[in-house]
């Protein structure tokens, strides 16, 4: 009996079930605050990614507006915080002519993702901007250059199913005379980076770019071609 009072068997089993709870106590507090961080990271760049893909559609339903002369388009995308504008503050120039475009933008986790004048433009936090989908510029001898001029003040943030309506208003085409067989285009864009480094691929084509002015984000090309036809929307877009 003495020898069973006196033992220390159960006070080391106690200790030992003790230090190993505390174990995996502070294990899974280690996972849990290191992992949560990580996973809501990758789910935000998942929303993001699915975002910039939903956009296709939106561009397919403006150029069915646009080019097809269709009444009304609609999308429904879903959002996860962020939130979506209607921006007016682009334009082209195309000969001593202006036109006005917009965009439509999606800010989330400090990235943008936008639709301007048939192209798809994402922006990320240190102001680099990658094409997305490419914009429908015809350059040759004929050259023909859309102009989808954006109407409607909108912006909507949080979370829940969006709808974007896209909604023909008029449509026109420009045929201009280039002097001396050249005719200037300028773009204003919060984008323009990404549109100098499309327009500079045209080079054999006959486009000759400046650098691009950051100041007053803007690109200015030469083109080379004969008959210039600008291809003039107005859309009427709405979100609800």
């Amino acid at each position: 009996m003495k020898n069973i009072i006196n033992s220390d068997i159960a006070v080391s089993e106690s200790i030992s079930f003790a230090l190993t709870l505390a174990i995996i106590i502070l294990a899974s507090a280690m996972v849990f605050y290191a992992g949560v961080p990580i996973m809501e990271k990758s789910q935000s760049t998942t929303h993001f990614q699915e975002m910039e893909r939903s956009f296709i559609f939106l561009l397919q339903n403006i150029d069915k507006v646009g080019y097809d002369r269709a009444p009304i388009r609609n999308i429904e995308l879903k959002m996860k915080g962020g939130r979506f504008t209607v921006s007016h503050e682009s334009m082209i120039t195309i000969g001593d002519i202006p036109f006005d475009l917009g965009s439509i933008e999606y800010h989330y986790d400090e990235k943008t993702v936008a639709y301007e004048n048939g192209a798809i433009w994402t922006k990320y936090p240190n102001g680099e901007v990658i094409m997305f989908s490419n914009p429908t510029f015809s350059i040759g001898n004929v050259t023909t250059i859309p102009a989808l001029q954006l109407i409607g003040q909108y912006e909507i943030g949080g979370e829940g199913n969006v709808r974007i309506k896209s909604i023909h208003q008029s449509s026109s085409v420009w045929p201009l005379s280039p002097e001396n067989g050249n005719v200037s285009l300028v773009i204003n864009s919060s984008y323009y980076e990404g549109w100098f480094e499309y327009l500079n691929k045209m080079r054999e084509n006959g486009v000759i770019c400046d650098e691009p002015d950051r100041i007053s984000k803007s690109v200015s090309c030469n083109i080379n071609t004969s008959v210039v036809n600008v291809d003039f929307n107005q859309i009427k877009i709405q979100i609800e």
